[in-house]
């Protein structure tokens, strides 16, 4: 799946589809609430299971993953960005990172 394909069809889904304060604090809030559920299980796999990952915490790292990647594709199409752009931007970011840091 490409990524522009998953965010159109996650918008498809999205509670608040106007371009009001109230879409933008509902995208940011569930991205924010999602990325805390991810930092708290595995705060708990650090904590208890000395950082291994047992089966059921991949399973709930990949649902929330996946209720991460929702947000970021609607709050990301709220600023009228595509999920493409976005992850071609981060991967070129990142290698100009590693190339600077080889120097």
């Amino acid at each position: 799946m490409q990524l522009n394909d998953f965010q159109k069809q996650a918008l498809q889904s999205v509670a608040i589809t106007d371009k009001t304060i109230a879409a933008l604090a509902h995208r940011t809030l569930g991205l924010t609430g999602e990325a805390g559920i991810v930092a708290n299980a595995i705060k708990k796999v650090i904590r208890d299971q000395d950082g291994q990952l047992s089966e059921a915490d991949k399973q709930l790292l990949q649902e929330k993953l996946g209720d991460v990647l929702y947000y970021v594709s609607v709050l990301a199409d709220y600023a009228d960005l595509s999920l493409d752009d976005i992850a071609q931007g981060n991967l070129k970011k990142s290698a100009n990172f590693k190339t600077s840091r080889e120097m």
